[in-house]
Order: C-alpha cells, then sequence, then structure tokens
C-alpha cells in the first residue's frame, strides 16, 4: 500500500458541489484525486453548460477570451508535438474535448485520433475531424506504437479512473 499525503484540498463549485483531495501518489509521484468517483459517476462531472471544452459556448466575455487564447496555446503545443514527431505523424488525444487540438494539427499534416468520454463534445469534436474522434472503450484498439500521446496529464486523470488501467500501459 502506497503512502499518500493531502497536497490540497478544494470544493467543485462548478457542478456536483463535493469537497475532494488532490493526494500525492507515492509510488508513481503523481497527484490523484481522492475520493476518486466511479466510472459510472465520472461523466456527472463534466455535464454543465460552463464547461467551456465540452461546448465551445462563447456567451460571455471570459469564455470570448478563452477561445481567442487558445488558438495561440494550440499552436504552441502542436510546435512542442512537432518537435517530437517522426516521419510517421499520427496523434491520439485523450481526453480530447471538443477537438480543437486535433483540428488544429489535422490543418498541419497529422493523422488524428481523440478519445472522448463526453457524447456531447464528442459529437463537436467528430464534426471538426471529420469522425476521428470515438469513446473511451476505443482506445484499446489503438496500436500504441504508431502514436503519439497528446494531452498526457489529462490522460494520467483518465488513466485513474479505468479498472483495466495497466492493460494498456503494458503495450507502450
Amino acid at each position: 500500500m502506497q503512502n499518500k499525503t493531502t497536497y490540497l484540498r478544494v470544493k467543485d463549485h462548478s457542478v456536483s458541489g463535493e469537497d475532494f483531495e488532490l493526494v500525492t501518489n507515492s509510488q508513481y509521484g503523481f497527484l490523484e484525486t481522492s475520493p476518486q468517483p466511479s466510472k459510472e459517476k465520472l461523466p456527472q462531472y463534466y455535464e454543465s453548460e460552463d464547461y467551456i471544452s465540452h461546448t465551445d459556448s462563447k456567451r460571455t466575455l471570459f469564455e470570448k477570451v478563452y477561445h481567442f487564447v487558445r488558438v495561440g496555446a494550440l499552436k504552441k503545443k502542436l510546435n512542442l508535438i512537432n518537435s517530437f514527431a517522426s516521419e510517421e505523424k499520427n496523434l491520439l488525444d485523450v481526453g480530447c474535448g471538443t477537438g480543437d487540438f486535433l483540428q488544429t494539427a489535422q490543418q498541419y499534416g497529422w493523422c488524428v485520433f481523440g478519445i472522448e468520454p463526453n457524447a456531447q463534445a464528442r459529437d463537436i469534436a467528430n464534426k471538426k475531424t471529420q469522425n476521428s474522434v470515438f469513446e473511451t472503450k476505443q482506445l484499446l484498439k489503438f496500436n500504441p506504437n504508431s502514436l503519439m500521446l497528446s494531452h498526457f496529464g489529462m490522460f494520467w486523470n483518465i488513466y485513474q479512473i479505468w479498472k483495466n488501467r495497466f492493460r494498456f500501459l503494458k503495450h507502450c
């Protein structure tokens, strides 16, 4: 059993109103949510019109500024990914939201794939990427040796709640 130290106590003010902690996982050296929501309950935390990554909303000044700044951030992220790219430009974005990064990468010659658990966000992403975004259960069908992973921080967040979490990683 690994030692877990509380890093931060926080409250979800956006959707659930629940209190939770970020704890340090001493075995792997990253932060994880505690308590971890069940696989069945997890989608509830993203069901909000205020969650910009799943709606593409531009209703408020904040949302408009967010979208403006995101354009530059996506190009910087793509430049970083390009610096690690091999000749095969295949990209998998786990937790891709509405697919903006995938769309940007696709415009610059990448063959893109996305995994997005939220159906509403996945539908928006598929319109932007010519149906390149799939449900989480499709992740294990990808050949991990032929893909560059994007959103590694988000990948770890999603990875924590999968029952077969090591099944995918043992192939990497």
